[in-house]
């Protein structure tokens, strides 16, 4: 993986000495690292029972993590990764080949991996202290919510306690998560697991018509609920219910008297849908600077 970690970092524009800071090994090992075959690596992965897909994603968000400067979150991904990888079962084959002696039944390491949605929260945190996701941060603020696997009431569903504001410039959690947090993204949440059960985490960000572009823009999957007036939590989530349908990446809520409009972000865990409002953000600057380029321009003119 530290293959795969240091090749990521060079192509994002760090130096080598940098990479060996951040990976905490030597300049000369990650020059080695930088010299392998990464499609090899990634094949022999794969002869693992690792896909791309899950070891991209592994990659992409540990970039993130390291590049945070936050160690502690860092330690935590990577142990709560790996005893993931290990309770799936999908490392046995490899085992027994490497160890003919472990017998076909054994299934102990699905005892290794506990979920605990909190914790994921907490990690999650980590990748919102990022300047990126400033603009996109509401009237009414955002939250991050996550559901357990059969959430059926709202205390069900943990959020950040006093929602997701912002201290000196940056997104910031103003303190940690709790079951029952978050009533609003609770009720919505709770209403789209009802068509999507694999939907278990969702962020609220503003709207405004440069988001929606930035979502088309970037390809995501939307629906448009709304305008509603003075709606209430309970006809807020009704309403997000009925324009959402399975694999629905983003809904529009277009507000309504006395109810600011909002984007609702989806996905599977926390940290899938902190990198999807990541890719927003950083759209959503490309085209807000495209436009003042633009307007300056034509001022200049």
């Amino acid at each position: 993986m530290r293959v795969l970690l240091a090749k990521r970092l060079r192509r994002e524009g760090y130096s080598q000495l940098r990479i060996a800071q951040l990976l905490g090994v030597s300049q000369p090992a990650v020059k080695n690292y930088l010299s392998e075959d990464e499609e090899e690596v990634l094949r022999k992965l794969e002869g693992y029972g690792i896909s791309r897909d899950e070891v991209e994603g592994y990659v992409d968000e540990l970039v993130r993590v390291i590049t945070a400067h936050d160690v502690p979150s860092a330690m935590s991904y990577v142990t709560r990764w790996s005893l993931r990888v290990l309770s799936s079962l999908k490392l046995c084959d490899f085992h027994r080949a490497v160890d003919p002696e472990v017998p076909k039944s054994c299934e102990v390491c699905k005892l290794l991996y506990v979920k605990d949605e909190l914790q994921e929260l907490n990690d999650a945190a980590a990748l919102l202290s990022n300047e990126l996701i400033t603009p996109l941060i509401p009237e009414v603020l955002s939250n991050l919510a996550y559901a357990k696997e059969n959430a059926e009431t709202i205390n069900d569903v943990a959020a950040f306690e006093g929602r997701i504001t912002k201290v000196r410039g940056v997104p910031t959690p103003a303190s940690g998560p709790a079951w029952g947090a978050s009533v609003h993204l609770a009720k919505v949440l709770l209403k789209v697991m009802k068509r999507d059960r694999m939907t278990r985490a969702v962020m609220n960000v503003r709207y405004d018509e440069v988001v929606m572009r930035t979502v088309k823009a970037l390809g995501l999957t939307f629906a448009v609920a709304g305008p509603q007036d003075w709606a209430s939590d309970d006809e807020i989530a009704d309403a997000v219910y009925r324009a959402f349908s399975p694999g629905t990446e983003v809904v529009f809520h277009l507000g309504g008297k006395g109810l600011e409009p909002v984007t609702y972000v989806f996905g599977p865990n926390p940290i899938a849908v902190i990198k999807k409002v990541l890719e927003i953000g950083r759209k959503y600057r490309e085209l807000i600077e495209s436009e003042k380029a633009e307007n300056n321009t034509k001022s200049s003119l």
